[in-house]
């Protein structure tokens, strides 16, 4: 199943391939591009993933990755702000967390590709 917006979705992949990397070898734009384009150019930190099935997402699997990666990192806006260091958001208790499941997710959406 090809989706409606390819870009979107290529955005997405880059997002989940910086949010993956260990260690985290990033310039300040990476991790707020990432963020930007996995949560502010989506509704889903608002509104459930399954919603992009076909435009951006092509099925549960990828809503089911994507939504917890979701999670994850507005979990560490939360605690850290959206606008502290990327420094404070690599030493967040949480990290460790958004890099597994941004693998995941870049594995499961690569492997529907």
């Amino acid at each position: 199943m090809d989706v409606e917006w390819p870009e979107r979705r290529e955005d997405v992949l880059s997002a989940l391939k910086v949010l993956a990397a260990e260690p985290p070898v990033l310039d300040g734009a990476d991790l707020t591009n990432a963020v930007h384009w996995l949560v502010d150019d989506t509704p889903w930190d608002s509104v459930d993933p399954a919603t992009s099935i076909g435009t951006i997402l092509r099925d549960g699997h990828e809503v089911d990755a994507i939504r917890e990666v979701v999670a994850a990192v507005v979990a560490v806006s939360d605690r850290q702000g959206p606008t502290s260091s990327d420094a404070a958001w690599f030493g967040d208790s949480g990290w460790s967390e958004v890099r597994r499941l941004a693998a995941q997710a870049l594995t499961c959406l690569e492997q529907e590709s």
